[in-house]
């Protein structure tokens, strides 16, 4: 299933959490309760499905190594 995206889609997803949590970073209390809980979960749906797509693709690569 993580592997519906690709090397590359999962590293501009990775890329963009991380661009996300650096901006909440900087600028903590500009933002409302309602827009970091927005936020929060924008970055949780993108990271989880990063790892995802990490954790697949090393269980493919142990299967082909063994």
């Amino acid at each position: 299933m993580a592997h519906e995206i690709t090397l590359e889609k999962a590293a501009e997803m990775a890329r963009q959490a991380e661009l996300v949590c650096l901006l909440l970073e900087s600028h903590p209390h500009e933002l409302q309760d309602s827009d970091v809980v927005d936020i929060a979960s924008l970055v949780a749906k993108l990271a989880g499905r990063v790892a995802g797509w990490l954790i697949e693709e090393q269980a493919q690569r142990v299967a082909n190594h063994v």
